[in-house]
């Protein structure tokens, strides 16, 4: 009895354990590099655009990064990535 237990308890940390790993590796692919973009972040009336420019996400800190023209220069916005939608332009 003692066995199955610790059985299904190593079975049980394993796949939590897999499934963060999946989570993190994920997260951290989504790069999205080259062309334009169109930013909505919750809370701005106005979407962020980024032209000819590229967004990188930070998944360890829960942003993206992005450089859009505001007010015609291109300033550093970080944005949370659970409040962020990026739309590719054509």
């Amino acid at each position: 009895m003692k066995n199955i237990k610790l059985i299904v308890l190593s079975v049980t940390v394993l796949l939590i354990a897999g499934c963060d790993f999946i989570n993190r590796s994920s997260r951290t692919m989504d790069t999205m590099l080259g062309g334009d973009y169109e930013v909505h972040v919750q809370g701005f009336e106005k979407p962020f655009h980024v032209n000819n420019g590229k967004i990188t996400s930070q998944p360890d800190k829960g942003y993206y990064i992005f450089y859009p023209t505001i007010n015609g220069k291109r300033k550093l916005v970080q944005s949370p990535i659970n409040l962020t939608t990026i739309i590719e332009k054509d």
